[in-house]
């Protein structure tokens, strides 16, 4: 489980929902729910593979790779769109990039997952720098 960000109050009620969550990742049934969304989403999509969601394009794999949660509102009974495949890459970089500043933490937690993924995938799409030198 990640550390709590700097920007993070320490309360009860943020350690009881931190040990809750702990437990419910490495459970049986968090496994088995990953392994029913990718079912899902291989129907919904009528693809088998499924690609990391942060814009690297790589292929995410079930047994490798991170599923994020938008909301933690339904953890245990997630809805499909509550989870997120992405890469260890593109996962880290969604966290560093909302636990950089107290900013994020002011918005809904949805919202700032829309908006920090947004930030997430523009450093893929982005077109490379083009040096007028390489080309003389």
């Amino acid at each position: 489980m990640r550390e709590l960000s700097p920007w993070a109050i320490r309360s009860r009620g943020r350690e009881d929902h931190r040990a809750r969550y702990a437990r419910y990742i490495a459970s049986r049934a968090w496994f088995a729910r990953r392994e029913q969304w990718v079912s899902d989403e291989r129907a919904r999509t009528c693809s088998q593979m499924v690609r990391c969601w942060g814009g690297c394009g790589n292929d995410w794999r079930l047994e490798r790779d991170d599923m994020h949660h938008v909301s933690y509102v339904r953890l245990g009974d997630e809805a499909h769109e509550d989870l997120w495949p992405l890469c260890r890459g593109c996962h880290d970089a969604l966290h560093q990039l909302m636990d950089s500043t107290r900013s994020w933490r002011k918005l809904h937690r949805e919202l700032a997952n829309e908006q920090a993924i947004a930030i997430v995938r523009a450093r893929f799409s982005a077109a490379p720098r083009v040096r007028l030198r390489d080309y003389l």
